[in-house]
């Protein structure tokens, strides 16, 4: 998978931003659920959510495992 590719496929996964007195602003991403981040400001908790979602792809495909499917998103 390339570098764009993972980009990508990083940014179909909905990302839930919220503020938290302690740390920012945390980012939980419910597919998932052992992954979340956070950030001084909501873009970066969002940049850092986007990152950390393609290190867990990327774990997933070397373990040859399968990917969970994007949400949608509800409109």
């Amino acid at each position: 998978m390339t570098e764009a590719e993972l980009r990508a496929l990083a940014r179909r996964y909905p990302v839930t931003i919220s503020a938290d007195p302690d740390e920012g602003y945390v980012a939980i991403i419910p597919d998932w659920p052992r992954v979340y981040t956070n950030g001084r400001t909501p873009e970066e908790a969002l940049a850092n959510a986007y990152e950390a979602i393609e290190l867990a792809v990327e774990g997933v495909v070397e373990r040859k495992a399968v990917l969970p499917q994007p949400q949608r998103i509800a409109a």
